[in-house]
């Protein structure tokens, strides 16, 4: 009796973290339109996601709730810790971040509202264990995060907002539509069931199709990725580090939770993700290493990344019996990148203040050398871990073998020539610094800095992650760092042989780049000149030729009609031909009797 009273305490307990973690957000977003200046009421923004971080510890529970929505379910399962853990941790360190970014920001009160309702959708759809759940708390987190891109109202932002909203309108439709008939197909939306029947229906292929577009606009896939560029720069810092380092990740956990991974091989969807997922791999990497800006340098460093999390799914859609070390590889895979991606975006924001000392800026870069390295695959950290593991569980995939012998260590060289990029152009005392160097941005920055590290040795530890993904063997030590060496000569040389070059070629050279967005930017403008032209067609050159219809009617058609009806008039009044016409009449008329 005793015990079973724990458990019932136990599951309790778990409930009230997960309402706390889901409500909390929300009744500080209504408090923050009455009482925006209250100084307690930004500690506890500060610390709203503390209960997800708190609950990812819990073991696994599920409730049912059926007054919400179509009978939800909600609860923390093994893949869903991971994904709230880091969730979790990114968006407390976010809120103390920001509490010190944006304290002089006159529309501060704005961007906590937007803020926290994105936490309460990104912090749901990690515990939504069905389809109506996920969906409701997906389109909360992404309509919400329109209100942190356009932020500071720039032209730039508005645009990015827009571009943003567009495509996450039309990839929730996707997924409101791949949802529906998947429902109709399998009767179910509950996660554990609806999968299993999927691979089942003679629909699956459609239903996949819209479901993997769907989760590819939010993943930031080429060719679904044009948002992500221009919204990272948009944003402050503390949302493009939540943006990149938790959300897109909800595109990852969609897949992970409809695909029927591990059931059924599907060869035409494996292909389709490993050829997608090598081309944004490298694709993206190149066009990041023509920007300017170093937020939209990780944007695209992310949009790369993406790209190796598509082809380890594209590998268990034609492997089933790999699913298991996949799946292990691609939950050490989101732990690495979403602590390195917010590390190196925090870092932006830390290496733009004013350095009291000359050791506290060679400790800030240090720290956003190792998050950049880390991100690359840098032996000790967290990024080895993952790339090894990621390397492992992509093995033998028969046609693809000799393919992704050799272009995923190029990835790791163009990730590596991209993350240095990035160095470059945020390298502390290269810039004069500006504003104030705030404990409330160092703490979350530094605390994430040396969880690269740290992670590395947990990991080692954990009796759940492969031990060959984290032995430091010479072997795997020189295959994870050739690449890496190969791309900081390749830079080194670029700037040696940059500084010889005469000034106007360097500045030529300097001076090109593709624009944020990239394919999404000729788009845009030919819808503009689309819409100017019918503009031009419909308010301008369509009144013109009315106007000269109505001239040509006046001057010519008129004037012969006018003397045509005058001829007639004078010809009826003749006897002869008025009686003519009468007789013709009358012909006619007993013609069609007769008939």
């Amino acid at each position: 009796m005793g015990q079973a009273d724990c458990l019932a305490g136990v599951r309790t307990v778990n409930q009230i973290l997960l309402w706390t973690m889901l409500v909390l957000p929300l009744l500080l977003a209504a408090l923050v339109v009455t009482r925006a200046d209250s100084p307690i009421l930004a500690r506890l923004i500060a610390w709203a996601a503390f209960p997800a971080v708190l609950l990812a510890l819990v073991p696994p529970f599920q409730i049912e709730v059926p007054w919400l929505l179509l009978d939800s379910r909600l609860g923390v399962d093994a893949m869903g810790r991971v994904f709230l853990g880091v969730t979790g941790a990114l968006w407390l360190a976010a809120g103390w971040y920001a509490n010190a970014y944006l304290a002089n920001d006159a529309r501060r009160h704005v961007f906590q509202f937007f803020f926290l309702l994105t936490m309460a959708g990104n912090l749901g759809v990690t515990v939504a264990q069905d389809g109506a759940s996920f969906l409701t708390f997906f389109t909360l987190m992404s309509l919400a995060a329109y209100g942190l891109i356009v932020h500071d109202h720039r032209a730039a932002s508005n645009r990015a907002g827009r571009v943003y909203l567009m495509m996450t309108i039309g990839g929730e439709m996707l997924l409101f539509m791949g949802l529906v008939m998947a429902f109709h197909e399998t009767g179910t939306l509950v996660f554990s069931d609806l999968s299993t029947k999927l691979a089942l229906s003679p629909l699956r292929d459609i239903v996949l199709g819209l479901l993997l577009a769907g989760f590819g606009v939010k993943l930031g896939v080429m060719p679904l990725h044009g948002w992500l560029p221009m919204a990272h720069p948009a944003a402050p810092t503390p949302a493009s580090a939540v943006l990149s380092g938790a959300m897109i990740k909800t595109g990852l956990l969609g897949c992970l939770r409809v695909l029927p991974l591990g059931m059924i091989a599907l060869p035409t969807w494996s292909d389709t993700c490993l050829f997608l997922g090598l081309l944004t791999c490298l694709l993206a990497a190149l066009i990041g290493m023509t920007q300017r800006n170093p937020k939209a340098v990780l944007a695209y460093s992310s949009v790369s990344q993406m790209g190796l999390v598509t082809v380890c799914l594209g590998a268990a859609l034609v492997k089933p019996q790999a699913w298991p070390v996949i799946g292990s590889a691609l939950m050490v895979w989101v732990v690495h990148h979403g602590v390195a991606k917010a590390a190196l975006f925090f870092g932006v924001g830390i290496a733009g203040t004013r350095m009291p000392t000359t050791a506290a800026r060679y400790l800030i870069t240090a720290g956003l050398v190792l998050a950049a390295l880390s991100l690359a695959g840098l032996p000790g950290t967290m990024g080895f871990a993952a790339k090894t593991a990621l390397k492992y569980s992509t093995a033998n995939l028969e046609s693809w073998n000799d393919m992704l012998a050799w272009l995923l260590p190029l990835t790791s060289v163009t990730t590596t020539l991209l993350v240095s990029r990035y160095l470059w152009l945020v390298w502390p005392g290269r810039h004069a610094g500006h504003g104030r160097l705030s404990p409330g941005m160092v703490i979350p920055w530094g605390g994430l800095s040396m969880t690269v590290v740290a992670g590395f040795f947990v990991m080692r530890w954990q009796t759940l992650v492969n031990p060959a993904w984290t032995t430091l063997a010479p072997s795997d030590l020189w295959i994870a760092a050739w690449p890496i060496l190969i791309a900081v000569a390749l830079a080194g040389t670029v700037i040696l042989v940059a500084r010889t070059l005469p000034t106007n070629l360097t500045a030529m050279l300097a001076a090109f780049r593709i624009p944020e967005g990239d394919l999404v930017i000729p788009l845009i403008a030919t819808i503009y000149r689309l819409r100017r032209r019918g503009y031009r067609v419909t308010a301008v050159q369509l009144p013109q030729r009315s106007r000269r219809l109505q001239h040509a009617l006046e001057e010519t058609v008129v004037p012969r009609l006018v003397q045509w009806l005058d001829r007639m008039t004078r010809s009826l009044e003749n006897d002869l031909t008025a009686g003519l016409l009468l007789v013709l009449l009358a012909v006619a008329m007993l013609l069609i009797s007769m008939t």
